[in-house]
């Protein structure tokens, strides 16, 4: 596998069911291949069960270029504010 990582990412402070997020990271150089997942961590805004919920109600989609890695999410049901932590791998 070529690069593995976590970010944080903030959908604000307004209810959203969306939000498009870029994270930079030189390892992702050349790289072709990636997703992205939520798995049970928590932020300042979010518990463990609000990403547990999220990892069920969220859906990712992303894409590299260069050295960003463009990640959009799309919350099928509900809303969502404030941060989550997204894993990343590629390769």
């Amino acid at each position: 596998m070529g690069t593995q990582s976590t970010t944080t990412v903030d959908f604000g402070a307004v209810p959203v069911d969306e939000g498009s997020f870029v994270i930079v990271d030189a390892n992702l150089a050349g790289l072709t291949y990636a997703e992205v997942w939520i798995m049970m961590d928590s932020t300042a805004d979010n518990t463990v069960l609000d990403h547990e919920i999220a990892n069920a109600l969220m859906r990712t989609a992303c894409s590299i270029s260069g050295t960003n890695l463009t990640v959009h999410c799309f919350v099928e049901a509900g809303l969502v504010t404030g941060q989550f932590k997204l894993r990343y791998a590629a390769n």
